[in-house]
């Protein structure tokens, strides 16, 4: 790139076929050019470059992503992977992820004798969001109360 920044190139005319070497040498490359096919090779512009790369990227990732065993709980949330911000809390990342203080997380430690809930059934975040009469009880008396 410096070289091309910092070229002084100067046309002149100069008379074919006179025996001068360079034109003749030159006036050689540029038929067999024609003759060969040789493919011009023009930069794509950096943006153009910047694109392809982050869509092979993202094209990548989610390949990945689809066929990988571990997060399946955050992928039933979030099939298609993005460059984009979610701007979730830590709250809600920790339940996506499965990573809150619920038996199944502290089993998995050793931290909790059992993964069940006191109900009977695995208490992961899932069945306290949507099964566990416990804490769908609990959540209710404290949406009445406020």
């Amino acid at each position: 790139m410096t070289l091309l920044e910092n070229a002084r190139i100067r046309l002149g005319w100069v008379k074919a076929h006179i025996g001068i070497k360079g034109n003749e040498i030159a006036d050689t490359l540029a038929k067999e050019a024609t003759t060969d096919g040789i493919p011009a090779s023009l930069p794509f512009p950096k943006s153009f470059l910047k694109k392809q790369l982050l869509q092979l990227s993202l094209s990548r990732w989610q390949a990945e992503w689809d066929n990988i065993e571990t997060g399946r709980s955050v992928y039933s949330m979030i099939p298609k992977i993005s460059n984009k911000q979610l701007h979730w809390s830590r709250e809600c990342i920790q339940f996506a992820t499965g990573h809150v203080p619920f038996p199944s997380y502290l089993t998995r430690f050793g931290l909790h004798s059992t993964d069940y809930c006191g109900y009977g059934e695995i208490g992961n975040p899932l069945h306290y969001a949507t099964r566990c009469p416990l804490y769908l009880i609990t959540t209710r008396n404290q949406a009445h109360n406020s």
